[in-house]
């Protein structure tokens, strides 16, 4: 992947500058801006054709820690406005930055919490779990909470699917909350689940150990749709819709904490391509509307930013357009107005 230095694992700020971001080929960040000259016969401020491609910069991501005080962050989520949501499992509360990275208190009073999740029209929705039974809350964008089932039973994730039920993991076993309040069993599985994501199709995205991904539709059928690293322990979609996992160190890479991609078929020789190398005790991550990654480390207390892809107004006509810092990008492959 390029430049690699050795840091120390405790060193916050040298760990996150040994992060190293991964890009697709054929994706945004490898295409090229081209711009014809305009006509020497031009009226001075006359807007000719331009184009709007992606400007790539030769450069490595702008890393920040983000203002908010936390003990233990153990999930994240990300509004399509651009608000982080932050869930703290010894602050017991939930946090939200806006836009601004103005920090506000979403939810307080909430011991055991385990997992957090928003829908499309900004309801929040947040599990506390102990090791005999859970809780699943709603906290409107109004500020009100409304407790929607009290599980007797342990439960590791959920995910909400496109007619407002609820998949349940529990262990082995996934069960389906209906909106009247009934739970019904879905299925029992060889491997512990280990995180749940809806998917763009209404469905949800299963994890197992192993890294195996499961797609179940919102009919109930189960089937195999993907393969991540072997040690994946979280689950999550970036914008573009391809998935990644995030997962832990291993014993033959045991500073490899990092996001890895999804695959369609088991890889041959069993590796799996990386998206970004992030700091040992990671807990989860998640993406903004542009691509941008967000870091949750408990280790650490802290929640990171990791920004590589930014929109600047063109000088033009002041349309949005993409501008993309790449550290590998080749001199040619860069662009400007």
């Amino acid at each position: 992947m390029g430049y690699e230095p050795v840091i120390p694992q405790k060193n916050l700020s040298g760990w996150l500058l040994a992060l190293v971001l991964g890009t697709a080929p054929g994706s945004l960040a490898h295409a090229q801006q081209t711009v014809d000259p305009p006509p020497a016969n031009d009226v001075l401020g006359q807007l000719q054709p331009h184009q709007h491609d992606p400007i790539v910069v030769r450069s490595r991501p702008v890393i920040e820690r983000l203002p908010v005080k936390v003990i233990s962050p153990v999930d994240l989520r990300v509004s399509t406005a651009g608000h982080v949501f932050i869930a703290d499992e010894k602050a017991n509360c939930i946090f939200r930055l806006d836009e601004f990275s103005a920090v506000s208190l979403v939810a307080e009073n909430l011991p055991n919490l385990r997992r957090i999740s928003l829908d499309a029209d900004g309801s929040l929705y947040a599990l506390t779990s102990t090791a005999g039974e859970a809780d699943l809350y709603q906290i409107t964008p109004e500020g009100r909470r409304f407790l929607l089932q009290t599980l007797h039973f342990p439960t590791s994730a959920f995910a909400r699917n496109a007619v407002g039920e609820f998949v349940l993991a529990s262990e082995r076993r996934l069960l389906q909350l209906n909106t009247d309040g009934e739970i019904i069993p879905l299925a029992e599985l060889t491997e512990p689940v280990l995180d749940l994501a809806a998917n763009p199709a209404g469905g949800t995205e299963v994890l197992v150990s192993g890294g195996r991904v499961l797609s179940l539709d919102v009919a109930g059928t189960l089937r195999q749709t993907g393969f991540g690293h072997s040690q994946s322990q979280r689950l999550l979609s970036r914008p573009d819709g391809r998935q990644v996992t995030l997962s832990t160190a291993d014993a033959l890479s045991p500073e490899r904490t990092g996001l890895f991609e999804v695959l369609d078929q088991r890889p041959d020789d069993g590796q799996v391509p990386s998206v970004a190398f992030v700091p040992e005790g990671t807990r989860a991550a998640g993406f903004d509307s542009l691509g941008n990654l967000l870091l949750a480390n408990p280790d650490l207390r802290a929640i990171t930013r990791v920004t590589s892809r930014f929109q600047i107004p063109c000088p033009h006509c002041r349309q949005p357009t993409l501008m993309i810092f790449d550290a590998e990008a080749r001199p040619e492959r860069s662009g400007s107005f």
